[in-house]
């Protein structure tokens, strides 16, 4: 019997990056994979921007190629952190598949705007 090997792309590394624009909100980028393996990095990423800064926080998710439950998880910690410290926090820019998983999950609601 032949087999026919199937090779998985290797993972997205994740890539995080802000800036505080003129208005005074920290713009944060997420991007790669938001998963089991990276969510935590993700979170204290986010949440140290959010204890150093006094405005609002916004997270891009335009470049997140794949987003699993701990990825979920990490946005609502951040969300609550904001929350807790009086930070007005945003998501915007999720790609089609990050949107569909938010929206399964009930999540859009807290994180997407209405249409």
């Amino acid at each position: 019997m032949n087999r026919v090997s199937q090779e998985k792309d290797p993972p997205t590394p994740l890539e995080l990056s802000h800036r505080i624009l003129p208005t005074g909100e920290a713009a944060v980028e997420i991007g790669g994979e938001l998963d089991m393996d990276t969510a935590d990095k993700a979170f204290r990423y986010v949440h140290k921007i959010i204890s150093r800064h006094r405005g609002p926080v916004t997270v891009s998710l335009a470049e997140v190629t794949f987003c699993d439950a701990r990825g979920l998880r990490a946005l609502v910690l951040m969300a609550d952190s904001a929350e807790q410290a009086g930070r007005p926090f945003r998501v915007t820019s999720p790609t089609a598949r990050v949107t569909k998983l938010l929206r399964v999950t009930g999540l859009d609601s807290k994180f997407l705007a209405a249409d």
